[in-house]
């Protein structure tokens, strides 16, 4: 595990997934990183070059039959691993970045969305792994508060991200879209609730405690460690997500509760953007050109662009939300299998290599 949050609950979720379906003794390592950590994971290899060893839990023998990790930091480290256990342990990396090379890992998780080029030990997801599940939601609607008591049921909860590095959220959008999810939810007769996020900018909550001076606000606060996000998904009628956040959409689907997913405006594509995206092209040809740009891109060198509308669009195709068309989606979503069958992807490559005693050296 790094220090991201989203990396966490990720590599967490996957975990409960595991256990879920076969109990397996498992330890949390947290991995703190030196200034190495900005070299491309093809230069630092199997290795531990980036790792801040006195910030990070110790690495020692016996090393474990399975790793996960979550990361493009967290990848050479994995590796490490694998290779000091003479190729038995499994190496499983989920990420954009850290999913790319084949070569390397026994399985790579990423997302479609992501545009990875297409190798054999890639599992593209629609959405990423998640700690949350109908388990922790039916427990923490029992255990826990309604923080929305004060305002009307049904509830409307809107999860508010904020600007990326594709995204943005000027003033005048926020406003309309602010507009747009009010209205929306008062034609539903629902009470709202709109939780922010470390992103969301200071302003935009300003503006909306004047546009909607009846709604539940509850600011993001850094040092809050009795953090409600988990009751307000738990305590939802529907839920609205900015479609920016990746995390915050998984977590959404897998509440089961009606969504509706509202993107962000995208910023103008960089210079780089448009490169990576030409690179991905010219990978899926044939010839010289083509498999020069297939090894940058497996080799992590470059990373093609993510692109959410794609997300949305499966997301959409799959039953599980929709895009916001004017009204609060109120079907209820299809359950969403996908970590699931990862977990009984990795079990059985799990129990292949303990009863053949197979090891693959990593390079």
């Amino acid at each position: 595990l790094d220090d991201r949050p989203g990396h966490q609950t990720q590599a967490l979720g996957l975990v409960q997934a595991l256990q879920a379906l076969k109990p397996l003794q498992s330890e949390e390592k947290y991995l703190s990183f030196n200034a190495l950590n900005l070299v491309p994971n093809a230069v630092l290899g199997a290795s531990l070059r980036a790792l801040n060893r006195a910030k990070s839990s110790t690495l020692n023998p016996p090393f474990p039959d399975l790793v996960i990790a979550m990361g493009r930091r967290t990848a050479p480290v994995a590796r490490w691993i694998k290779r000091q256990s003479g190729g038995r342990t499994i190496v499983v990396v989920l990420g954009r970045k850290a999913a790319s090379d084949p070569y390397l890992v026994d399985m790579s998780v990423s997302c479609t969305h992501f545009g990875l080029y297409p190798h054999a030990r890639l599992t593209e997801l629609v959405v990423p792994p998640t700690q949350v599940n109908g388990a922790v939601m039916a427990r923490l609607k029992r255990e826990k508060q309604d923080p929305m008591d004060d305002i009307a049921h049904p509830h409307v909860v809107w999860l508010l991200g904020g600007p990326t590095a594709q995204h943005t959220m000027e003033e005048s959008f926020a406003r309309r879209m602010a507009i747009d999810i009010i209205e929306a939810s008062n034609k539903l007769g629902a009470g709202l609730a709109i939780v922010t996020s470390r992103r969301t900018p200071h302003p935009v909550i300003d503006m909306l405690e004047i546009l909607a001076p009846d709604a539940h606000i509850h600011r993001w606060q850094r040092h809050n460690k009795d953090n409600p996000y988990l009751s307000y998904l738990a305590h939802a009628d529907f839920l609205v997500v900015t479609g920016e956040s990746e995390s915050m959409l998984a977590e959404a689907v897998a509440t089961t509760h009606p969504l509706t997913i509202y993107p962000l405006a995208a910023k103008p594509a960089t210079i780089k953007l448009k490169f990576s995206g030409w690179l991905r092209q010219q990978a899926q040809g044939s010839g010289y050109l083509n498999t020069v740009c297939a090894r940058i891109l497996t080799g992590g060198w470059i990373t093609p662009p993510r692109n959410l509308d794609t997300m949305h669009k499966l997301i959409e195709a799959k039953g599980l939300g929709c895009v916001f068309n004017g009204e609060i989606n109120c079907k209820p979503l299809k359950k969403n299998d996908e970590t699931v069958t990862l977990a009984r992807q990795i079990l059985t490559m799990l129990e292949h290599r303990t009863a053949s005693g197979e090891g693959q050296p990593t390079p």
